[in-house]
């Protein structure tokens, strides 16, 4: 079965069972408020997508950055043009994030970003690397079920096009809590996932820091800091900091 195929089959089985859905006037209203946002200018592609009903309520800039023919892409093909060996990471992640929003007791709607790093087929067959922001901008106010994400989508300027699938997210409860870790132990160890402290180590890191310096800055012990710059290196599959610097850089993570 395709990517496309079992996303289908998720929000079918997943979301349109359990969710009430928009009207097409609140829909439309949505994506009006959206071309009209400053947002619009700093995006490069972006699409909205309705996931009770699974298709793209807007899609723009795949003609821009990807060549492709405006209204190509579409719920239906913007999956098939991920990466062969990417899909199956790619498919994972997003699927166990929608399984923890599915889970979660309090309003999906803002509840935070996640992102995740792959390579896209653009429309001369040519796999580019890019970062996927999504956000979740709608959702059910009695069953907090999310039902509207948008998806943005930033061409990297990076040499490591054979880099693996990475992924990033901030997504707490009103408590500040880190409510998706738990969730995304499920998958394999393999993926390169970042957390939170470890991007804001990362950055000090980048800023010249030392492991003590960072330590008394983010009331950590410089034991915890070498175990979190240790866990990094493990995951990117480098050897020492410059190296993963180079590789966070190159993945637009610092």
């Amino acid at each position: 079965m395709s990517l496309t195929a079992l996303f289908r089959d998720f929000c079918y089985t997943r979301i349109t069972s359990g969710a009430t859905p928009l009207t097409e006037e609140y829909k439309h209203k949505m994506v009006a408020e959206l071309l009209a946002s400053p947002l619009r200018s700093v995006m490069q592609a972006w699409s909205v997508l309705d996931f009770y009903d699974y298709r793209h309520l807007w899609a723009e800039g795949f003609d821009t950055y990807f060549g492709y023919e405006s209204g190509y892409i579409s719920a239906e093909t913007i999956l098939e043009i991920v990466h062969p060996e990417d899909q199956e990471a790619f498919g994972m992640l997003y699927a166990l994030c929608l399984e923890g929003l599915l889970n979660m007791p309090i309003a999906t709607k803002g509840i935070g970003h996640f992102c995740i790093s792959y390579r896209m087929r653009d429309a001369n067959g040519n796999y580019r690397r890019i970062t996927e922001t999504n956000n979740i901008i709608e959702c059910d106010p009695q069953t907090n079920i999310p039902l509207v994400n948008l998806a943005q989508i930033t061409l990297l300027d990076t040499a490591q096009q054979e880099a693996p699938v990475t992924y990033y997210f901030s997504i707490k409860d009103e408590r500040g809590v880190d409510v998706m870790r738990s969730c995304l132990e499920k998958y394999d160890k393999r993926v390169n996932i970042f957390t939170e402290n470890e991007i804001r180590i990362a950055r000090l890191l980048k800023q010249g820091f030392t492991s003590r310096e960072i330590s008394e800055r983010i009331f950590l012990s410089k034991h915890t800091i070498d175990k979190y710059r240790k866990n990094m290196l493990e995951k990117a599959g480098k050897v020492n900091t410059p190296q993963l610097l180079s590789y966070l850089a190159g993945l637009n993570l610092v």
